[in-house]
């Protein structure tokens, strides 16, 4: 619902107290000032109006009765945080790691857009070509249900991406924490899953290579 729509419905219906939350479990809260000749009347009118916005499954709408007529609107609990959210990687030698992060990502968004570094953006971060090409990363990263779309990262520019394609959040891991380039949308970090990483591995089978 928009400031300006919530503001028509309060200056319409004068006797009713009118309270938003966009970032809470409560999205709107509206109460009567006082009790008045045809409340409940206006208190249903009230509803039809709004449930052009949250009749929906994601919001839960609520009457209270008895000497304080009220209205809530709570985010249904089977409703995801965020619509849209981004997350990334090399995802080079996919591991346990990659698909905790995807899945937990998953579990916080409708829509998960994952962006799989190119091998040019590799050589130019990291100084080495991945060792899995850019076409098999992203084909092996479209299989996993947990995403949605997935798109070439060909830079580390986050506020093009958050832009572009209207993200609501970013998910990394923990050990990004304190520095994590700044975006205009929310950071989410999951728990970084310890003596995991594609740069363990490459060491492990260098090592049993040497060895063998």
């Amino acid at each position: 619902m928009t400031e300006a729509y919530l503001y028509l419905l309060s200056s319409k219906y004068q006797n009713w107290n009118f309270n938003s939350y966009p970032d809470e479990n409560v999205k709107l809260s509206i109460s009567c000032k006082s009790e008045f000749e045809g409340a409940l009347i206006e208190m249903l009118e009230i509803v039809k109006n709004i449930s052009v916005f949250y009749d929906n499954k994601d919001h839960v709408i609520k009457l209270k009765k008895g000497s304080t007529l009220g209205i809530k609107v709570k985010r249904s609990k089977s409703a995801k945080k965020y619509k849209k959210m981004y997350t990334s990687g090399c995802f080079d030698i996919f591991h346990y790691g990659h698909l905790n992060i995807l899945k937990k990502s998953k579990g916080m968004c409708d829509h998960l857009i994952v962006g799989v570094s190119t091998d040019e953006l590799i050589l130019k971060e990291k100084g080495r070509l991945p060792v899995i090409p850019f076409e098999e990363r992203i084909k092996l990263v479209k299989a996993i249900s947990y995403v949605d779309e997935v798109i070439p990262q060909v830079d580390k520019n986050k506020q093009r991406i958050v832009d572009e394609y209207n993200i609501d959040a970013i998910s990394v891991g923990d050990d990004w924490k304190g520095r994590f380039p700044k975006t205009t949308c929310p950071v989410e970090y999951v728990a970084y899953t310890a003596n995991v990483s594609s740069t363990i591995l490459k060491e492990t089978l260098q090592l049993q290579a040497l060895e063998s």
